[in-house]
């Protein structure tokens, strides 16, 4: 599992699973599904509640994951994605140092916190995707750069 040819299969499918996950909490605000109201309200104090500020945010997240998951634009699409994932990341900061709400002080929440660890991870692998998209050889404008 050490040749080229795995570590461009790694990035492929990281790079793609990631704007997976992109484009799908972007199409539920773009299609203005009620979820990115709620997880606005419940997560950032409602300062994202505006119906047509999450509409548009929605479909910009869909448009930046089509691009990602083709490999185009990822320059700025890919630090796009890391912020998006690192803001998501410190909003449940306390369901990642304790996601079973053993220490933490406070009212226990009602959902099990233990669900949005993988934010962190998330985070991480948006993070290793920047720092290594000189390797991602599969990616369609390292391609189209290569003729």
């Amino acid at each position: 599992m050490q040749s080229p040819t795995s570590r461009h299969a790694a990035l492929l499918l990281l790079r793609v699973t990631l704007a997976g996950l992109l484009f799908w909490w972007g199409l539920a605000k773009g299609l203005d599904l009620g979820v990115g109201a709620r997880v606005s309200d419940k997560y950032y104090g409602g300062v994202f509640s505006i119906d047509l500020l999450l509409i548009v945010f929605g479909w910009a997240q869909v448009a930046a994951a089509a691009l990602l998951a083709i490999g185009l634009f990822r320059a700025p699409l890919l630090l796009f994605q890391l912020v998006v994932n690192v803001f998501v990341a410190a909003a449940v900061w306390q369901s990642l140092i304790d996601p079973f709400w053993l220490w933490t002080g406070g009212e226990k929440p009602e959902t099990v916190n233990a669900l949005f660890y993988p934010s962190a991870i998330v985070a991480a692998g948006s993070f290793l995707l920047l720092s290594f998209r000189n390797m991602d050889s599969w990616a369609l404008d390292r391609v189209i750069g290569a003729r």
